[in-house]
């Protein structure tokens, strides 16, 4: 892709720095769930959210994950990678005991080719004790904690059946830095019932959070989740390819420029997929954004404010 760490801070040059060489991520399903899913906070999980817990895709999901990322390791060193990361994406991997997230850390670094882990997690799955192992992991290797924030809005936290306030991230976020841990702060572009403005708002929030990394992509419609429903009658409303080029270049002149950026769209299969249809072209997406940050004469970090959090 282009545009450049200048223009652009993409998390593969930040690896390929460390590591000498291209890395990519195994996405796993460690086969957990969510708070809002198991009845303990709620049911049905995210609005957003397929039954896979937004997951990998692919034949391999289906096999347990130690296979998987055996699989994906393999396959990435027999094509010149560096190494990989162990992702452990679907639904809450945090959301476990402590030491079962241990068990699974040391499964994974054990596997050739792993170079480091990252923990898909919400942020009231982030307590003290989990932390600390987490503290602890990144003490010896390198790891990450993916934290979805989505938003800075209670009112859209709770009609998106997330469970959990924005002062859970800002708690999260806290207790992340104060202990070391690289994490990256999961945004959501063009919620229902919300306006640019308050987009902009949370923009501006993540940044003052000031994550390692960050995740952005557009609200987009799938299969068995519940907005699909929503979206059939005609009672959601997704935002065109031109508009989210325009919020995605905000967001990334108010993000620091040592941010690094790990998506800025976001990609479901056909048969997966329900809308936008532009949502399927991850290269003509992430090409209408470096084209307005080139109009506009734009780069990461532009707007950011030094000294934030």
């Amino acid at each position: 892709m282009s545009g450049g760490p200048k223009q652009i801070n993409w998390l593969s040059h930040d690896l390929k720095s460390r590591f000498g060489g291209r890395v990519v991520k195994v996405a796993l399903d460690s086969g957990g769930t969510c708070p809002n899913r198991d009845g303990s906070l709620g049911a049905g999980g995210c609005s957003w959210c397929d039954a896979g817990g937004s997951g990998p895709d692919g034949p391999d999901r289906r096999l347990p994950w130690p296979e998987a990322l055996a699989l994906g390791a393999r396959k990435a060193m027999a094509n010149g990678c560096a190494g990989v990361i162990a992702y452990f994406q679907a639904y809450t991997s945090t959301y476990v005991e402590p030491a079962a997230l241990a068990e699974m850390a040391e499964r994974a670094l054990s596997v050739a080719g792993v170079v480091g882990l990252a923990f898909g997690a919400r942020p009231d799955c982030l307590n003290g004790e989990m932390v600390e192992n987490i503290a602890s992991l990144s003490a010896k290797k390198f790891v990450w904690a993916e934290v979805g924030m989505q938003t800075m809005h209670d009112e859209t936290l709770a009609a998106m059946n997330r469970g959990h306030s924005h002062a859970a991230t800002a708690k999260a976020c806290e207790a992340l830095r104060e202990r070391k841990i690289r994490f990256v702060l999961h945004l959501i572009a063009g919620l229902p019932g919300e306006t640019n403005e308050m987009m902009e708002a949370s923009f501006a929030e993540a940044s003052r959070l000031l994550p390692w990394g960050i995740k952005l992509h557009p609200l987009h419609v799938v299969k068995g989740s519940m907005l699909e429903a929503l979206h059939a009658k005609g009672e959601i409303r997704l935002l065109e390819l031109d508009g989210y080029a325009k919020l995605a270049a905000d967001m990334l002149e108010l993000m620091a420029p040592s941010a690094t950026i790990h998506r800025l769209t976001g990609e479901r299969p056909e048969g997966i997929l329900v809308a936008p249809d532009w949502c399927a072209n991850k290269r003509g997406v992430i090409g209408a954004i470096e084209r307005e940050m080139s109009l506009r004469g734009g780069r990461q970090g532009l707007r950011w404010k030094e000294g934030t959090a």
